[in-house]
């Protein structure tokens, strides 16, 4: 009787726990939010998916896939609708072989337009994963978004799935294809691959051999493009790759890094109009030959405002000139609203140059700020490092003599060294010493040729008084400078040299160098109408290096 007295009343306790059940479903049924349409539930849960998968956590928990679905096991009724809704479903990682869920939300997605990663490790267990991306592959009218990545060792798999990618994606919006290169070999894309995306906007490839006039052409909607270690399969002709450029009016991002193409020479015509790019936001050029990056400033209209980031080598300082002249006229542009005020040298050696512009000035100094502020630092208009990578019979320093005569830096108020220039004295004095707007100049370390540079003067003619170079340089900021000794006595002659010749520096600013203490402040401020020192005391002892084995440290090191 005991057993069947137990059978009794747990059947009862389940009977009373499926009512309980019930009404708490009833009772969830009368809340206000399951009034809700199923339609905003659907926009709820893609918000939620969105915050979810962007947040760091969820980036760390690659064991948890698809964790965003969580948020719908509130009840039955959130649970049938996150079911019901296809779009949730939609994007498929195949990334960390979770192939059991992909299939799952395959299923789920029904007829949703998708969004697919795929990253292969070209492991020897791979083989499911390729197979599920090649199905995935097939259904190209649905494809929406295209991720593919994968190591030096997951070639052939890779290529295998391009191959199966079909000839028309017509909703295809975003392509991403990178390969993990360790050697000269690339993976090629099929040739008719992407040639019918009419809505493509976003394509990055990296590591991958490409035909430009097959891939690249007509792209009407494409807004960014970049190409990274990319190959040409073919050669173009000048003005084939103008007509691709002419393809994409749209284009607001173009990035090509180590991604030119053998232009071929055309000599049935010369090309009479620019191609204009009237949306161009960012223009990024990296290991670029220089008669290529000469082809395109010339043959490219660029708008004001444009940011342009390149880099580019050369054999010597004349193959630049085309390119900085069509630059210069760019920069010039932007001089009625948008003028260069700040300059920032980033490199400065004989055959290596590399500086930032900047619109902004702003000279003012304390302990969190030294130079340029963090936050418009990483807003310039344009970044250029151009390199000399040969022996020349050029005079020294000839990359930044002609490269500064051809730049506009007219109105340039603020030049900040945040390195230690090896160019000469007399360079730096030719480039930047007769501007008429450079007010202030900050120094990032010590520069053994600081004096010798501002005590030149500039020719003057016959029965004048010469004038000092830096005719208006009003603030000097000194980082890491040796102010000891006669190093002082140096800074204070050339302080009273400058008030002598009416270009008086009014603001002095001293920042982690070595030597000074309240008595070198108090004999600074006797010439010097306004001195900030930022308090940091550093002296010598008999157990540190001498002023010259200092300097010579900070000149190679």
């Amino acid at each position: 009787m005991l057993p069947d007295a137990f059978s009794i009343i747990d059947s009862q306790i389940k009977q009373h726990e499926n009512e309980i059940i019930a009404l708490k479903t009833q009772r969830n049924a009368c809340a206000p939010i399951s009034r809700l349409p199923p339609e905003l539930f659907t926009r709820i849960f893609e918000w939620y998916k969105k915050v979810a998968e962007s947040t760091e956590e969820s980036q760390l928990e690659h064991h948890i896939p698809l964790i965003w679905i969580q948020c719908s096991h509130v009840c039955h009724l959130w649970r049938t609708i996150a079911l019901n809704s296809s779009t949730l479903w939609a994007d498929l990682d195949l990334k960390y072989n979770y192939l059991t869920w992909a299939k799952e939300a395959l299923v789920r997605s029904k007829m949703a337009a998708l969004k697919v990663s795929i990253h292969l490790n070209g492991t020897h267990d791979e083989r499911s994963t390729i197979q599920l991306a090649k199905n995935i592959m097939c259904q190209g009218p649905r494809l929406k978004g295209l991720t593919i990545g994968g190591a030096f060792s997951a070639r052939s798999g890779l290529e295998e799935i391009l191959r199966s990618l079909p000839k028309s994606t017509p909703n295809l919006q975003s392509l991403e294809i990178a390969h993990v290169q360790t050697g000269i070999e690339n993976i090629y894309l099929p040739s008719e691959c992407i040639s019918e995306a009419e809505k493509l906007q976003h394509v990055k490839i990296t590591g991958c051999g490409i035909n430009w006039v097959q891939h690249i052409s007509n792209k009407s909607t494409l807004t960014v493009l970049k190409l990274t270690d990319v190959t040409s399969t073919r050669d173009v002709s000048m003005p084939q790759f103008l007509q691709c450029l002419a393809g994409m009016p749209s284009i607001q991002i173009l990035e090509l890094k180590n991604a030119f193409p053998t232009l071929v020479p055309h000599h049935s015509g010369a090309q009479s109009q620019r191609v204009p790019l009237p949306k161009l936001q960012e223009l990024r050029l990296s290991e670029c030959p220089a008669d290529i990056l000469g082809f395109i400033f010339k043959h490219v209209s660029l708008n004001a405002g444009v940011f342009m980031d390149i880099h580019s080598q050369g054999t010597d300082e004349s193959v630049f000139t085309i390119f900085l002249e069509e630059m210069s006229s760019v920069l010039s542009l932007n001089q009625a609203h948008l003028a260069m005020h700040t300059l920032k040298i980033a490199t400065a050696k004989s055959r290596q140059l590399s500086m930032a512009g900047f619109s902004h000035h702003n000279p003012e100094l304390d302990r969190e700020t030294i130079g340029l502020s963090r936050e418009r630092d990483i807003s310039p208009m344009f970044v250029l490092k151009l390199t000399i990578f040969s022996a020349s019979s050029s005079p020294r320093d000839a990359l930044w003599i002609n490269a500064c005569a051809i730049l506009p830096f007219t109105w340039v108020r603020t030049v900040y060294w945040s390195c230690l220039p090896t160019i000469s004295a007399e360079t730096i004095n030719s480039c930047f010493g007769t501007l008429q707007n450079l007010n202030c100049m900050l120094f990032r370390c010590t520069y053994p040729d600081f004096y010798k540079m501002l005590r030149a003067t500039l020719p003057s003619p016959e029965g004048t008084c010469p004038k000092s170079v830096f005719p208006e340089l009003r603030m000097i900021t000194l980082n890491d400078f040796v102010l000891y000794g006669e190093h002082l006595s140096n800074l204070i002659d050339l302080l009273i040299q400058r008030y002598e010749g009416g270009s008086e520096v009014q603001r002095l600013v001293l920042l982690n160098c070595l030597g000074v203490d309240d008595e070198e402040i108090d004999l600074l401020r006797e010439v010097v109408v306004d001195v900030f020192w930022d308090g940091t005391v550093r002296k010598l002892d008999g157990n540190q290096v001498d002023m010259d084995d200092y300097y010579y440290y900070n000149w190679f090191y």
